[in-house]
C-alpha cells in the first residue's frame, strides 16, 4: 500500500492521464463517420476479408494470401468473432489504439517539457494531415505505432532520471516495452525503422555522453532485457503461426520488379510533401532540432534520431503510401514542440495580443519559435475546415457507392462467394471473396504475382 500511495503522489496528474485519451476517442467518435462511410481506404476491405475467412476456418497465407503480419489479422479477427462482423466495430477497434497512441504519446511529451506543452503536442498531432482518418481506418498502421509508442514511453520512463516507478521495476519496465515493440512489428514492419532510436535510447538515457561511459552506466543487460522482450514477442507468434509465409511477407515489399513497377514520384519528393502537409508543425520541428543540437537541453533526442532515421529509410524504398505518413508525424511533432517551447512567452502568461507584440527585443530563434507558433495557432481551424470537406467527400462517395451494395445483397441467398477488387462490398453484403484474392491489391497486380492465370484459376 505504501508503494502504491507513493506511485499516485507522484501521478499528480492522473486525471489528465485518463482525459486526454478520453476525450481523444470521443472527438473522433464523433467528428468521423465511423457508422456511414462505406470506406475510408481501399485496405480496410482487404483487412476485414483476410479476418472474416479466418474466422471461417481458413488459414492465413495458405489458403489466405497476405503480404503482411499476422497479428492484425488475428486480433481483428478475435474482436469481430466477439463483437461482430460490424463495420462500426472494426472501426473501434483502432480506433481503441488510437486512443493508447494518444496517452503514449502524451505521456512521453509529460516526461519531456512538462503537461502544458505535452497538451498542446497532442493536440497538434490529433491535427495533422490525415491523422483521424487513420484513426478509424481498418489498417494495421495505427495499431502498429500504437504498441511503438508505447514501448517508446516505456524506453523513456525507464531511463528518466526523475521519473523512476514505485510498482514496476526498470528490468520489467524495459521488458515489457521491448514486448509491445516486438508485437508492433508483428502488426507492421514499418515500426522496424524506429529500432535505432530505441537503442540510442536504451545507451545514451542518462546525462552521461560518452558512449562507453553510457554503456557502463546503462549496463549492457539493460539493452539485452529489452531486446530479449522485443524477440520473444516476435518469435511466439511466429511459432503460433506454422503457415507463415516469408516469401509472401518479404516478396513484394523488397522486390526490385515490384517497385520499378511501382514508381511514382522520387521517394524523397513525397516525403517532402508529406512535411509540406503539416508546414506549420515542419517549421517549428525545425527551431526544436536547433534547440536539441545547439543548446543540449535537458530533451530526449529520441525524436530527432526517430525523424532521421524513418526519412532516411524512406528515402530509400518505394511505393510510399500516403498511410505512412503518421510514422513521420508522430517525431515531427514532437520536435515541433521542441520548438513551442522555446518560444519567450508562456500560456498562463498570455494577457491579450499586445504582450506578444511588445516583447520585440527577444532573441531571434525565440521571435522566430513565437511567430511559428502563432501561425501554427492560426492554421487549427483551417485544418478542422479541411477535414470536414474530406469527410464530406467520403460520405458522398458512400452514398453512390450504397446502391451497388443492396444489389449485391438482392442476390447474396444464391451465392456464398463475390470475386471483387473491392473486397469491402464483400463485408457489407457478408458474402466471401476468394481466400487466394482477399488481397487484390494495387501492389500485387503491379509486381506481376496476381497473373492473369491466377485469376482464371
Amino acid at each position: 500500500m505504501n508503494s502504491l500511495r507513493q506511485w499516485l503522489r507522484s501521478h499528480k496528474h492522473w486525471g489528465l492521464n485518463l482525459g486526454v485519451p478520453a476525450i481523444f476517442f470521443a472527438l473522433a467518435y464523433g467528428v468521423m463517420p465511423i457508422a456511414t462511410a462505406l470506406t475510408f481506404d481501399l485496405d480496410e476491405g482487404i483487412e476485414l476479408a483476410k479476418a472474416t475467412l479466418l474466422n471461417q476456418g481458413y488459414d492465413l497465407y495458405d489458403p489466405i494470401w497476405s503480404d503482411q503480419p499476422p497479428l492484425m489479422t488475428l486480433l481483428l479477427a478475435a474482436w469481430l468473432k466477439l463483437f461482430g462482423n460490424h463495420i462500426v466495430a472494426a472501426r473501434l477497434l483502432i480506433l481503441s489504439f488510437a486512443t493508447g497512441l494518444i496517452s503514449a504519446f502524451y505521456q512521453s511529451l509529460r516526461l519531456s517539457v512538462g503537461t502544458q506543452f505535452a497538451l498542446l503536442g497532442t493536440l497538434a498531432l490529433t491535427l495533422t494531415f490525415g491523422f483521424l482518418r487513420f484513426s478509424v481506418s481498418v489498417m494495421q498502421g495505427i495499431p502498429a505505432l500504437a504498441l511503438a509508442m508505447i514501448a517508446v514511453f516505456g524506453l523513456l520512463h525507464a531511463t528518466h532520471p526523475q521519473e523512476k516507478s514505485h510498482l514496476l521495476p526498470t528490468r520489467l519496465e524495459l521488458l515489457v516495452s521491448g514486448l509491445c515493440f516486438g508485437l508492433s512489428v508483428q502488426i507492421k514492419l514499418y515500426t522496424l525503422l524506429l529500432l535505432p532510436a530505441c537503442l540510442f535510447q536504451l545507451v545514451w538515457g542518462t546525462k552521461t555522453t560518452h558512449w562507453r561511459q553510457a554503456i557502463q552506466r546503462q549496463g549492457i543487460s539493460r539493452i539485452a532485457v529489452w531486446l530479449l522482450g522485443g524477440v520473444a514477442s516476435f518469435a511466439a507468434l511466429m511459432l503460433l503461426n506454422p503457415g507463415f509465409s516469408v516469401t509472401q511477407l518479404l516478396g513484394l515489399h523488397f522486390n526490385a520488379t515490384t517497385q520499378a513497377a511501382l514508381q511514382r514520384e522520387p521517394s524523397w519528393l513525397i516525403l517532402l510533401m508529406f512535411l509540406a502537409q503539416d508546414l506549420d508543425a515542419t517549421l517549428l520541428s525545425g527551431v526544436g532540432i536547433w534547440r536539441v543540437l545547439h543548446h543540449k537541453p535537458q530533451l530526449p533526442l529520441f525524436p530527432l534520431v526517430w525523424l532521421a532515421t524513418v526519412l532516411v529509410g524512406l528515402a530509400n524504398y518505394q511505393p510510399i503510401w500516403d498511410h505512412y505518413y503518421p510514422l513521420v508525424a508522430v517525431p515531427v511533432v514532437w520536435l515541433a514542440v521542441y520548438g513551442a517551447s522555446q518560444a519567450q512567452f508562456q500560456f498562463k502568461q498570455w494577457r491579450n495580443l499586445w504582450h506578444i507584440a511588445s516583447r520585440w527585443k527577444v532573441q531571434r530563434v525565440e521571435a522566430l519559435a513565437t511567430g511559428f507558433l502563432v501561425f501554427a495557432i492560426a492554421l487549427a481551424p483551417l485544418k478542422l475546415a479541411v477535414l470536414g470537406v474530406s469527410n464530406h467527400l467520403v460520405l458522398q462517395e458512400s452514398v453512390q457507392n450504397v446502391a451497388v451494395v443492396q444489389q449485391i445483397k438482392a442476390l447474396q441467398p444464391k451465392t456464398h462467394w463475390l470475386f471483387t477488387d473491392l473486397p469491402i462490398v464483400a463485408f457489407y453484403t457478408h458474402l466471401n471473396v476468394p481466400p487466394e484474392l482477399a488481397v487484390f491489391s494495387t501492389k500485387r497486380l503491379k509486381s506481376g504475382e496476381l497473373s492473369p492465370q491466377i485469376l482464371i484459376k
